[in-house]
């Protein structure tokens, strides 16, 4: 067994072969894997199985190819700071700002909290409801539900572990409801949040779905609650959904950019 302190040992191997896969997207396979890094083909299938075993890669159809794993993704998202996300989502969340005449906002999932990234609002008395930084209760907040609704139950378990608030009558704390709520979600493809941080406000959010197919933001919109929950629901629903799928193809690429650098 070599001493070397200089040497990287069996932790640089592993991260040599993420680095191949991040740079081969859905394509590597173990022969190439084994190939670049000049690795026996036991070695390569060792290193690529301990990294699908931890979920830092996943296997393509029939195991055959490899791709970066939903919990590298998330601790990339997670290790982005909010200038990150204000340079790569805020056109988009301005944008929705200014065609809904509503405050707007991204949230992003960090370990097993939501907090506010970017948000926008055309009327300085609503941005103190929502202002990057402050947290999205997972049991209350549109945004997230939207986002902790597609999560494992190991994460979900791990969110609901936390202290929860009841902010106002309308706020519930009842794991057996909260996870029914999750699974409204998933069923329809949005959340609400109808007086339960304020009486008097109400919120709309969908989920980010990426590339990869993982969730980890949310884009949300709140105002009014008789405004918010009016005949325009269907259009709000319909430019949130239009807004989470230009932040997926944003934040996805911004993501691979981050992998490559």
């Amino acid at each position: 067994m070599s001493n070397d302190e200089n040497s990287p040992g069996p932790l640089g191997r592993y991260i040599d072969v993420l680095e191949v896969i991040a740079a081969f997207a859905g394509t590597i396979t173990l022969a190439d894997v084994a190939s670049i890094l000049d690795l026996p083909k036991t070695t390569a299938h060792r290193l690529l199985k301990g990294l699908v075993r931890s979920g830092l890669a996943t296997e393509g159809e029939a195991g055959r190819t490899y791709h970066i794993g939903e919990r590298l993704t998330r601790l990339l998202h997670a290790g982005a700071d909010d200038g990150w996300y204000a340079s790569m989502a805020g056109q988009h969340v301005r944008a929705l700002t200014e065609a809904s005449a509503e405050t707007c906002y991204l949230a992003r999932l960090v370990g097993s909290r939501v907090t506010v990234a970017v948000s926008y609002s055309p009327d300085v008395r609503w941005r103190g409801y929502v202002r990057p930084g402050i947290e999205m209760p997972v049991n209350a907040a549109a945004t997230g539900k939207a986002i902790m609704a597609f999560q494992s139950k190991e994460l979900i378990s791990e969110a609901l572990s936390n202290s929860l608030p009841k902010p106002t009558s309308k706020s519930h704390t009842s794991r057996k409801w909260i996870e029914q709520e999750f699974a409204k979600v998933r069923k329809l493809g949005y959340a609400t949040c109808i007086g339960e941080i304020d009486e008097g406000l109400a919120a709309l959010a969908v989920p980010v779905t990426l590339e990869d197919g993982t969730v980890l933001q949310s884009v949300g919109m709140t105002g009014p609650l008789e405004r918010i929950m009016n005949r325009q629901l269907d259009d709000r629903l319909a430019a949130l959904r239009e807004t989470a799928t230009a932040l997926s193809k944003t934040l996805s690429r911004g993501l691979a950019v981050r992998n490559r650098n």
